[in-house]
């Protein structure tokens, strides 16, 4: 009987097109198989969430409205279960800080995504 790999359901959370299509031809072409969803704010990463369980989400840190770590902290706290990757241009000790505090798995410089994604998403649960 062959093995069935789980498909990845991952949400990215970036307002600007360009990044979020750079992320999607990374992703696609970088990871397992997966779902991908996209919003460019809180309230369109909740609609997701709302819609079906996710495996990852990455929240940039520059959004408009609530800032990432805020929308970890309500994204953690309506789902407590669902890991978050904070991302961001600005790879200060504060953010870092600031978003493990708010709940993160990982705070991770945009430039470091793709040698730090692959590991995190090998210690999501199964």
């Amino acid at each position: 009987m062959p093995l069935i790999e789980k498909v990845l359901s991952l949400l990215v959370v970036e307002d600007h097109e360009e990044v979020r299509a750079a992320l999607r031809d990374w992703l696609f072409t970088s990871l397992p198989p997966m779902r991908l969803r996209e919003a460019r704010s809180l309230e369109e990463a909740m609609a997701c969430a709302d819609q079906a369980p996710l495996d990852l989400v990455l929240m940039n840190m520059e959004l408009p409205g609530p800032n990432g770590i805020e929308a970890t902290r309500a994204l953690r706290k309506r789902y407590p279960k669902c890991p978050v990757v904070v991302m961001s241009v600005n790879d200060s000790e504060a953010l870092r800080t600031a978003a493990l505090d708010a709940g993160a798995l990982a705070f991770v410089s945009k430039r470091e995504l793709p040698h730090a994604l692959l590991p995190l998403i090998g210690r999501l649960p199964g």
